[in-house]
């Protein structure tokens, strides 16, 4: 292409090549704009949090659960907001408001965006609610396959729910398979050993 022929397709052609240069223009500008929203969103959800911790040390529950409801509302796409609903069920466990502990554990398990860490505890935290609330049942039903890094807990929880159920035989299982997870120094075997103990077993 000549030097003419160039000139003349970009007069021809200078409306769509300015609208395209706009285009990837401004779609830089939102890409980049967003990307910095978004940290700043973290940032700001950062420092809530440690107030939220703070305010938990200090036994300051009023405070802290407006922290968390916070969280909740306006990051829910910071991990932070994820955390807080464990905060949350914590005070709500601690000062007996079953149902709304159970609605904070799940709102975890449920949440696609969450790590599958976060989920695995969710979970652990809710069977335990069930059995303390002795819904034995309900606890064994949500502590299938769990993820390796929790299957010590996640036994000793099996364990609790069928000594509730008074399945004595599948409690000293569920126990005996936790302990076998354990290095044979871990001082937490004594623990689940006191445990097969006070279901009528001897060691």
């Amino acid at each position: 292409m000549t030097g003419q022929e160039l000139s003349a397709f970009l007069s021809r052609h200078r409306i769509t090549l300015i609208v395209g240069i706009l285009v990837i223009l401004f779609a830089a500008m939102g890409f980049f704009g967003y990307e910095k929203y978004q940290r700043h969103q973290t940032e700001k959800a950062a420092v809530l949090y440690s107030e939220l911790v703070d305010t938990m040390v200090q036994g300051q529950t009023s405070t802290a659960r407006a922290s968390a409801d916070t969280l909740i509302h306006q990051y829910a796409h910071t991990p932070y907001a994820t955390m807080a609903q464990f905060f949350l069920a914590r005070m709500d466990m601690e000062s007996k408001q079953v149902p709304a502990a159970e609605k904070s554990l799940k709102a975890v398990i449920g949440n696609p965006n969450a790590p599958r860490g976060m989920h695995s505890l969710a979970r652990l935290n809710l069977a335990r609610l069930y059995v303390d609330q002795h819904q034995a049942h309900k606890a064994l039903d949500i502590l299938q396959n769990p993820q390796p890094a929790y299957v010590t807990v996640a036994d000793e929880i099996k364990g609790d729910a069928y000594a509730s159920l008074n399945q004595i035989s599948q409690a000293e299982k569920a126990y005996q398979s936790a302990m076998a997870a354990l290095p044979a120094a871990d001082p937490y075997r004594t623990y689940l050993q006191m445990k097969i103990a006070n279901i009528g077993v001897a060691p």
